[in-house]
C-alpha cells in the first residue's frame, strides 16, 4: 500500500482516495472505483465521488479497498496450535487425538498463562491489519487440560479494548474428547465429571432466557440440545 499526503495538517476533514471504495446507496452496499471518503474526528461526512467541500488533508491509498470494517464470526486466534493440530499427520500422533495413558495421568495446560495472552492479542493484531472490526474468537482444544478459561478470556477483552476489536467472548465449553487405545482403532473417551460440572455451571444462565445448550454425544452419535440439564447417554 502506498500513501501521500498533502503538507496541510491540520483540524477538520480528511479525504482519503483509493481504486475501490466500498459505499452504502439506496439501501444496499455499492463498490466505487477511484472513489473518495470524507470523514472528520468520528464522523463520516462523504462517500462517493467528487467530492466539493473544503478539507484539511488528503490521503492517496492507491490500489487499495477502503470499506467498513468486517465481521468475522469464525476468528481464529490460535492458528499456532491449530496448524500444529491440522496440517501434520496423523492425528494420534501429534495431541490431536489423546493417548490414553494422557487421559488417565490427567490431561494438563500446555501453554503458560502469558502465552494464552499472547496468542489472542498476537490474533487480533492480524484481525486488524485485515480489516476486521468485529469478531467472535474461537480456538482450538487440542493442547489444554480441558476448557478455555474465564481468566484467559479477562486478558483477551484487555487486549481487544486495547487494540480497538470489537469482540464477543466466551469459553469453549468440551463436553467428550476421543482418546487412543491401540493404532488400529481411536475409541470415544468421556470424562464425565467434567462434562457435567461445565453444564451445571452455565445452566443457571441458560434456562431462564430458555437457551438450548448443545453436546455432541460421541457413543450414541447423536447431537443433544437441552436446557434441562447434562445428557444421560
Amino acid at each position: 500500500m502506498s500513501t501521500s499526503a498533502s503538507t496541510e495538517q491540520g483540524v477538520g476533514p480528511t479525504l482519503l482516495t483509493a481504486r475501490w471504495v466500498v459505499g452504502h446507496r439506496d439501501g444496499r452496499h455499492v463498490l466505487y472505483e477511484n472513489g473518495e471518503v470524507v470523514f472528520e474526528n468520528d464522523r463520516i461526512l462523504f462517500v462517493g465521488h467528487r467530492y466539493d467541500g473544503p478539507v484539511t488533508r488528503r490521503v492517496d491509498y492507491g490500489v487499495a479497498l477502503i470499506g467498513p470494517g468486517f465481521v468475522d464470526l469464525d476468528a481464529l486466534s490460535d492458528l499456532d496450535t491449530g496448524v500444529l493440530g491440522l496440517d501434520h499427520q496423523p492425528g494420534w500422533k501429534k495431541g490431536r487425538v489423546w493417548p490414553r495413558d494422557y487421559v488417565e495421568a490427567g490431561p494438563v495446560e500446555m501453554l503458560s498463562r502469558e502465552e494464552l495472552a499472547f496468542q489472542k492479542r498476537y490474533a487480533f493484531a492480524q484481525l486488524i491489519r485485515n480489516g476486521i472490526t468485529t469478531a467472535l474468537p474461537i480456538a482450538s482444544l487440542f493442547y489444554r487440560a480441558w476448557h478455555e478459561t474465564p481468566d484467559e478470556f479477562a486478558s483477551a477483552a484487555e487486549s481487544a479494548a486495547d487494540l480497538g476489536l470489537r469482540v464477543y467472548l466466551g469459553p469453549a465449553f468440551r463436553a467428550g474428547h476421543r482418546s487412543w487405545r491401540q493404532m488400529a482403532r481411536s475409541s470415544p473417551r468421556s470424562m464425565g465429571n467434567a462434562a457435567r460440572e461445565g453444564w451445571k455451571r452455565r445452566s443457571p444462565f441458560a434456562r431462564p432466557m430458555n437457551i438450548p445448550m448443545a453436546v455432541w454425544c460421541e457413543r450414541c452419535s447423536a447431537r443433544i440440545a437441552s436446557s434441562s440439564g447434562p445428557p444421560t447417554c
